[in-house]
């Protein structure tokens, strides 16, 4: 037996301004039929909103925008300038409704949604199967909690020979970062699916404009570092696929990327052997189930580079300190998932983590030893609670010709964003610095050094320990270039 994860996009499902009815059906004839053979099937899809903004279109409360298309067609005729103006605006706001800007979006999902549903289980009862709906928000994918009984939901759904239907909850994440791209590979982490197809509008991965040099596999690391721009329907297109793709493949699922008319992609990509479109390899076993949320299944805020040093700590079963994060990309708040990379070749996704601190204050403190740290932080805090005493020409105080002496990239970058910072940055670094690590900070606070600059064995004790992912957090993957 084996469970599959098949993702039907927009591009593939768009048939004018509807939904291409046979290839839907004929999708789900092949699902029945893998089920009849004792596999077991989850359906990731989209085309809620297209339908929606369908059925508004012709039955809802914007039907009237065809009489004001007409309108604006024959004020054109006429040239009649102050007519056209007026017919055009008419137009616009009688057409906003169906589906224009993230409210819109919202209406056209709310409406397409029970459409979408009773139509794939009118499908669905023709070959003998009955389906269940899922509705995932990015809240949810943000919840280990939620996702691992969504993963319950779905496993007992499959066990009684159920299809489970996903979809992304537009109506209530409209304006949201997150597609169905990204949620088919949570659903296959959260299920234990050892196989993921993305079925799309065109037979897979090129690496030619011409799109006539199909690429047949690609390891994790050459599918993120494809820089294909394959225009599609959907939010996402071939790159959301080659990165959601190689994502799911370091959590050891094997991916697929093909066509949606092709009319046995089921039966093939259920098999190791077949050739469906371009596959994507899988990197390691599957994760364990505590791994799962962090590894595979939150959406990552942002990501961390670090060094290859770093890389070697943290597969030594280390933590990740300041020292080694050399790089920040994003903005984000502790308690965040970010991705760890190769510094010099982003392409190779080390793992991930739960951030410890937020993005500004990680890009204040990286790349500094323990030593450069506690120097910085008790610059900080004299700005934050001693007004006036902001003085960081050398020799004005210790901790700030301590942080001169070293002399290091990096702490002379943390001296030159601490000497222009006006008192509001200081302010806001400084209290979030407290707000995520306060032991640390209630440490040098409570000993009062930092007022004078001069910074004690015991400040520099407590700043040892500060690391920038939470250490029971990190999922490190596994990784044949290490």
């Amino acid at each position: 037996m084996t469970r599959l994860v098949v993702k039907l996009g927009s591009s593939s499902i768009a048939s004018g301004e509807g939904l291409a009815l046979d290839v839907i059906s004929d999708l789900v004839t092949q699902i029945a039929v893998a089920q009849r053979q004792g596999h077991q099937i989850v359906l990731v899809t989209s085309g809620a909103a297209r339908l929606g903004r369908r059925l508004l279109a012709f039955e809802g409360p914007t039907a009237r925008a065809g009489a004001e298309l007409q309108r604006l067609v024959d004020a054109a005729r006429l040239q009649d300038t102050v007519a056209l103006e007026t017919a055009l605006e008419r137009y616009t706001s009688a057409g906003r409704a169906a589906g224009q800007g993230p409210l819109g979006v919202a209406l056209a999902a709310s409406v397409g949604q029970p459409a979408l549903m009773a139509l794939y289980r009118q499908l669905a009862a023709a070959v003998g199967m009955e389906v269940c709906q899922i509705l995932l928000s990015k809240s949810d994918l943000d919840s280990g909690t939620a996702m691992r009984d969504v993963g319950t939901v779905i496993v007992t759904a499959l066990d009684q020979g159920l299809l489970p239907v996903v979809n992304g909850n537009d109506t209530t994440d409209p304006r949201a970062e997150l597609d169905n791209d990204q949620i088919a590979v949570a659903v296959a982490v959260a299920a234990n699916a050892s196989r993921l197809t993305f079925l799309t509008n065109v037979n897979g991965v090129y690496a030619d404009d011409a799109m006539r040099d199909k690429i047949a596999r690609l390891t994790p690391e050459e599918a993120r570092a494809i820089r294909s721009v394959t225009a599609g329907e959907g939010r996402g297109g071939i790159r959301s696929k080659l990165n959601a793709a190689a994502r799911a493949a370091y959590c050891g699922v094997e991916c697929a990327i093909g066509s949606a008319r092709d009319t046995d992609v089921v039966a093939r990509s259920l098999s190791s052997r077949a050739r469906v479109g371009t596959v994507i390899r899988s990197a390691a076993p599957a994760l364990e189930p505590g791994e799962r949320w962090v590894g595979g299944i939150a959406y990552p805020m942002g990501s961390i580079g670090i060094n290859r040093e770093a890389e070697r700590s943290l597969r030594a079963g280390s933590t990740l300190f300041l020292s080694g994060v050399k790089r920040i990309e994003g903005d984000f708040e502790p308690g965040a998932v970010v991705e760890l990379v190769d510094v010099r070749h982003p392409e190779r996704l080390i793992g991930r983590g739960s951030v410890s601190m937020p993005s500004a204050v990680l890009r204040l403190l990286r790349a500094l030893s323990p030593d450069e740290v506690a120097d910085v932080m008790s610059i900080l805090l004299r700005q934050r609670h001693c007004p006036g005493a902001d003085n960081l020409e050398p020799g004005a105080y210790d901790d700030v010709k301590d942080l001169l002496r070293r002399n290091s990239q990096a702490a002379r970058q943390a001296l030159a964003e601490l000497a222009d910072a006006t008192q509001e940055r200081v302010r806001t670094l400084a209290d979030a610095l407290l707000a995520a690590q306060p032991k640390a900070c209630a440490a040098l606070l409570a000993a009062g050094s930092f007022r004078t600059g001069e910074v004690t064995v015991a400040d520099r004790r407590a700043v040892r320990d500060l690391h920038a992912i939470h250490r029971d957090s990190l999922v490190v993957f596994v990784s044949a270039t290490a």
